[in-house]
């Protein structure tokens, strides 16, 4: 039975980076031999790796270790469909694309009316003053929000504000973060399941933590100190299959914090 780990949901990223680099090592090898067998993951086996990744024992080994995985039995078991993003877990993929088009541009004008009501000016303005005011800020998202967030730290560079981005081997990176009172959390989690599974460790980072979050029925108060709803409060009206609000729900919302903070501080 698969398994659901914080460490899932950046998976992709993981792997994106070892592909993109410019290295071609045993990290890179593996990495390419897996891709093309994501689907299949649970068949293969540490000698398949190492027979056609051209790569020992110890490598499969230190790979695991580098994505988030205690061993490649424990990568197996919580390699789910939680790496990829949401949208593609629940799309008809033989819609046509005239059909996928009519439901995309009803889904969309959907979504900006509710981010219309949702989203407050107060909220975000309040949001920006906390972050400029604080010298450690981290953003903590899954894989498939990573291209928001990107963009969003690389326009605050423009006014010499850093922010520091995690999308992978969260509960690793997060434990060695130089978190002091100062610090600012802020975790974006569309669907609200990424922010459930990292729920339990995020309890140990001594730090102010704010979530960003489509899923009015997250209950995260005695985790978050403020909660940014992207949907009404109430609605449960329609399941977000397609992953709108994760696609144009946070990207309103952080493109709408960027020219906040811009105008205010540059």
């Amino acid at each position: 039975m698969y398994q659901v780990s914080a460490n899932s949901f950046g998976l992709l990223n993981s792997l994106a980076a070892i592909l993109n680099s410019q290295r071609r090592d045993s990290d890179y090898a593996i990495a390419r031999y897996l891709i093309e067998r994501l689907n299949d993951i649970n068949a293969l086996s540490i000698t398949d790796i190492m027979e056609n990744a051209f790569v020992t024992r110890s490598a499969v080994r230190r790979f695991c270790n580098r994505v988030g995985f205690d061993s490649f039995s424990d990568f197996k078991a919580r390699m789910t469909t939680a790496a990829y993003p949401s949208d593609l877990n629940h799309r008809d993929l033989e819609l046509s694309i005239d059909g996928y088009r009519a439901t995309l541009d009803s889904g969309i004008s959907n979504t900006f009316e509710k981010l219309h009501q949702a989203v407050r000016t107060e909220d975000i303005v309040e949001l920006a003053q906390d972050m400029h005011a604080r010298t450690h800020v981290v953003l903590v998202c899954a894989g498939n929000t990573t291209g928001v967030l990107e963009r969003f730290q690389q326009e605050l560079f423009y006014v010499n504000k850093f922010v520091q981005l995690t999308t992978d081997t969260y509960r690793e990176r997060l434990q060695h973060a130089a978190w002091n009172p100062d610090s600012l959390l802020v975790v974006v989690s569309a669907s609200g399941v990424f922010a459930r599974e990292s729920a339990e460790w995020l309890r140990e980072i001594d730090a102010e933590k704010r979530l960003v979050t489509a899923c009015p029925s997250f209950d995260g108060q005695d985790i978050y100190d403020r909660i940014y709803q992207l949907r009404p409060e109430g609605d449960e009206s329609d399941f977000d299959r397609l992953g709108l609000f994760g696609k144009y729900g946070t990207t309103y919302f952080f493109d709408l914090l960027s020219a906040c903070y811009l105008s205010r501080f540059a």
